[in-house]
């Protein structure tokens, strides 16, 4: 709903400079006055939206219900973990509660594969859920991949991915497991690549990718994975290991690594990004089923371009 509000926004001020070129000058005053309503419109609506704490008796009974869920999850059978919840609600949006509501079930889903040990902290904001406790390093969780692959795969069509580390520690037979719940995409930013030079255009990503850039060093500690690089002709290429073209000229490109359960992926783009407000005029299209060659190839005539990452990685 806040994304038709934006783009009917900004198609309606558009409208208005249109009218405002093809008009006469004596129209200004009455186009500036337009201009002026429009935007009041869309302030006090924005404000509905990101201002919860206005309607006391809703955002209660959405607590109460993510309560719930909190602590049907630590009083589960089984359980002999204490689970400690920090909970940080300020500045939750309507569009945060209900991102929120659709991932928790799932999130818990995963999270009970998990043994802990000791006291389980959860922490839940607008920003996403994290994590932490300790695990035994004995126990595999090999036989719930199936589980985790449903589980991740729902969670990008909620516009969420779910990363997780691993931290070390003296006693070998524990170590810390870190788990991160990002429902941080934002439909208003994207993360633009630009591309006008050559293609005349920008390339745009969801605005999570800004957290997820690594430098050639961490790039070389890790592991045996997917990684797709999307080359400055927006041809796609797919390796496991990473490219040596990279490591020689990694100045001019930047990775980003999504370190998923069992299946970590990393995208190599050719040039650095910026996180901007992502525009909704017609003339900017979404690729829609994620990047394919023949698809952008044939859309690179528009000025923007909105690559969907989360059906990308799901398609992976």
């Amino acid at each position: 709903m806040a994304k038709d509000l934006n783009r009917d926004f900004e198609q309606g001020m558009q409208t208005l400079e249109d009218i405002q070129a093809l008009g006469e000058y004596s129209l200004t005053p009455l186009i500036d006055q337009a201009a002026f309503h429009f935007s009041e419109i869309h302030r006090k609506a924005e404000f509905s939206f990101e201002n919860l704490n206005s309607y006391s008796k809703v955002q209660s009974f959405l607590e109460k219900t993510i309560d719930n869920l909190i602590t049907t999850y630590a009083l589960r059978e089984g359980t002999t973990h204490q689970v400690l919840i920090q909970k940080k609600y300020e500045k939750m949006s309507l569009d945060s509660w209900n991102r929120l509501l659709e991932v928790l079930p799932t999130s818990l889903n995963i999270l009970n594969i998990f043994k802990f040990v000791g006291t389980q902290n959860i922490q839940i904001s607008k920003e996403g859920i994290q994590v932490r406790g300790l695990i035994k390093t004995d126990e595999t969780i090999t036989k719930f991949r199936e589980v985790v692959y449903r589980s991740s795969r729902k969670l990008l069509e909620q516009k969420s991915i779910l990363t997780y580390s691993i931290e070390e520690l003296e006693d070998q037979r524990l170590c810390w497991l870190n788990i991160n719940v990002d429902m941080a995409h934002d439909e208003n930013l994207s993360y633009n690549v630009d591309f006008s030079e050559t293609l005349g255009m920008k390339l745009g990503f969801s605005n999570i990718f800004k957290k997820y850039v690594i430098n050639k060093e961490e790039a070389s500690k890790l592991p045996r994975h997917l990684i797709i690089e999307i080359s400055p002709d927006l041809n796609i290429s797919k390796y496991y290991r990473i490219p040596d073209h990279y490591t020689t000229d990694s100045n001019s490109k930047e990775m980003l690594h999504f370190s998923f359960l069992f299946r970590p992926v990393s995208i190599i783009i050719p040039k650095n990004g910026l996180l901007e407000k992502r525009p909704f005029k017609v003339n900017c299209e979404d690729t829609g089923s994620g990047l394919e060659q023949q698809e952008v190839k044939n859309q690179i005539g528009y000025n923007y371009r909105y690559i969907d990452f989360f059906s990308l990685i799901n398609q992976s």
